[in-house]
Order: structure tokens, then C-alpha cells, then sequence
């Protein structure tokens, strides 16, 4: 009866060690990943409801429901400011417009 009990526990330490070992060794830090950065763009096209203020000077200019304000161009298009351009998240061509014909369009958009 002794040794029964003996090889029972015997083979319980065995179990669990084997079942150890075989666990992963990384250690997972409990700290969240970075968040993504946010995904707007740069320019955007008018809409149905789009909600346009006129600023002090007589610009036009809209602020999304995030807070980003865009530009009016003359193309009728509205242009990211640049205080927010390090948040989005942009292709090369889409930049590439935003630069040149903003400003070329408007210069108050790197003020």
C-alpha cells in the first residue's frame, strides 16, 4: 500500500515537471501594445453635411469629429493642417499632393 502511494506521487511529480517544462519559456510583459496610429486622411473631398466654418481672416475650414482641422483649397478640397500630419497615417502620393498643391493652393496650412 506504501508503495503505491509512493509510485502515485512518483509519477504525479513526474507529470507535472515534464508539463513545465514543455511551457513556453518567454516572458510576456503585462504593458499593452503602442496603440495603432489613427487612419484619416489628408484631403478631403466635400460631402453631404459637411459642417464648414469660416475663421477670422475669412478662410474656410472644417473640423472632423476627432478635432483635425482641415483647410479649404481652392479646388474646393479641404487640406489636413500640418500641426496634425505626424498623427495620420499616409501613402507617398497622397502626401505628395497634400504638400504641393496645398501649398501652393492655400499657405496657412504649415502655420
Amino acid at each position: 500500500m506504501k508503495s503505491a502511494k509512493i509510485l502515485q506521487a512518483a509519477l504525479l511529480v513526474t507529470a507535472v515537471v515534464f508539463m513545465t517544462s514543455c511551457s513556453s519559456s518567454r516572458y510576456y510583459a503585462a504593458y499593452p501594445p503602442p496603440p495603432p496610429r489613427a487612419s484619416f486622411s489628408l484631403i478631403i473631398n466635400p460631402f453631404p453635411g459637411i459642417v464648414v466654418s469660416r475663421y477670422h481672416d475669412g478662410r474656410y475650414y472644417y473640423r472632423d469629429r476627432w478635432g483635425h482641422t482641415y483647410w479649404r483649397g481652392y479646388d474646393n478640397r479641404y487640406y489636413l493642417d500640418r500641426a496634425y500630419l505626424g498623427r495620420a497615417r499616409y501613402d507617398k502620393r497622397e502626401y505628395h499632393e497634400w504638400k504641393n498643391f496645398g501649398r501652393r493652393a492655400n499657405g496657412h496650412l504649415h502655420h
